[in-house]
C-alpha cells in the first residue's frame, strides 16, 4: 500500500509505473519481468488515478524472484522512493490471490473547493438526494474513435455525501473502479453541479482511497 501525494499526484500512470521500477532497481530487489524481446518488470496497480489526483492509500503488486521478506522489501524501497510516493504499508501476497483489479472494486473519493453563496446544509441535503434521486445520471464520454457518447454514471455511485465549513464545500463519494463499470471523480462533481445550481469557484482539489470488494476485509481478499 503506497500514498501519492504533493507534487506526484501530477505525474502519469506510466510515470508512476517507471518511478516503480526505478525505485525497486536502486534498492537492489529481486523484481520479476516478464519474458520475450521486451521484457518489463511485473508491476501491477489497482486503479489508476487520474492526473492531479492525490492517492492516500492505493494498491500495487510487485512480483519478487526471491524469497525477501516485507521489512527488507519496506527499508528498502522507502530508502529510494521519489518525492510525494510514500510507502504505507508492505505485506506478502500468496500465489493464489486474486488480481488487485479484482480485489479493488470501488474508491472513497473526497473533493474540496470554495463556493460562492454558500447553501445551508438542509438545503445541500436536499440537493444530493434530488441529484441521486434522478433515474439517470447522463455525462459525455468520447469513445475511442473520438466519437461523443451519454453515459449514465448512476449505478457507479455507491454513496455521497457533502457540507459546508465556511466557504468551503467537502463532497465525499465512493465510486465505481475497474475496467468495467469506471467512474471518474470529475464526471460526478460536474453532473452535481450542473444538477444543482451550485457556483464553485476554481478546481476542486481531489483525494482518492482505494477499497476492497464490498462486504471484504484486506486480510479475508489476500490471505
Amino acid at each position: 500500500m503506497y500514498a501519492k501525494e504533493g507534487p506526484a499526484k501530477y505525474i502519469s500512470h506510466l510515470d508512476l509505473l517507471r518511478a516503480f521500477e526505478r525505485a525497486a532497481r536502486r534498492a537492489g530487489l529481486p523484481i520479476a519481468f516478464t519474458q520475450g524481446f521486451n521484457p518489463h518488470p511485473k508491476l501491477s496497480f489497482a486503479a489508476p488515478l487520474a492526473v492531479g489526483t492525490a492517492g492516500e492509500a492505493e494498491f500495487a503488486d510487485i512480483e519478487m524472484t526471491g524469497n525477501t521478506s516485507a521489512e527488507v522489501v519496506a527499508k528498502s524501497l522507502s530508502e529510494v522512493m521519489p518525492e510525494g510516493l510514500r510507502l504505507i504499508e508492505i505485506r506478502i501476497v500468496p500465489e493464489s490471490a486474486p488480481a488487485l483489479m479484482a480485489m479493488v472494486e470501488r474508491a472513497a473519493y473526497t473533493a474540496r473547493a470554495v463556493i460562492e453563496s454558500p447553501p445551508e446544509k438542509e438545503a445541500l441535503e436536499k440537493a444530493i438526494a434530488k441529484f441521486l434521486a434522478e433515474p439517470e445520471i447522463l455525462v459525455e464520454r468520447r469513445s475511442k474513435t473520438g466519437e461523443k457518447r451519454k453515459y449514465d454514471i448512476k449505478p457507479g455511485i455507491f454513496a455521497m455525501s457533502a457540507r459546508i465549513n465556511n466557504d468551503i464545500i467537502e463532497l465525499e463519494a465512493q465510486l465505481k473502479t475497474g475496467s468495467s463499470g469506471n467512474i471518474r471523480c470529475e464526471e460526478l462533481i460536474g453532473a452535481f453541479i450542473e444538477n444543482s445550481g451550485l457556483q464553485v469557484t476554481g478546481n476542486f482539489v481531489l483525494r482518492r482511497r482505494a477499497l476492497f470488494s464490498a462486504g471484504k476485509t484486506q486480510q479475508e481478499m489476500l490471505w
